[in-house]
């Protein structure tokens, strides 16, 4: 499972790259329901939603203006 965690922490950073949303999270679509272990279903939706959150925070996303003006920074990331 823990290989499972850090393939699904990796999409995460691919798909915020990409430039999905925290709603995109694949655990949280309709075909991954019913949920069977809810422990091992959260680990997921977590382990996706860290990568995301890291690769949000490491391409300056987080202290975006939110007016629309331009960031002082700029990042362009390639996957």
């Amino acid at each position: 499972m823990f290989e499972t965690l850090l393939q699904m922490q990796e999409r995460g950073v691919r798909d915020r790259a990409l430039g999905r949303s925290l709603a995109d999270n694949p655990m949280s679509k309709p075909d991954v329901l019913p949920i069977t272990d809810l422990q091992e279903w959260y680990s997921m939706f977590d382990a996706w939603r860290f990568g995301w959150s890291i690769e949000d925070a490491m391409a300056g996303h987080a202290d975006a203006p939110r007016d629309g003006a331009v960031p002082s920074r700029t990042y362009t990331r390639t996957v």
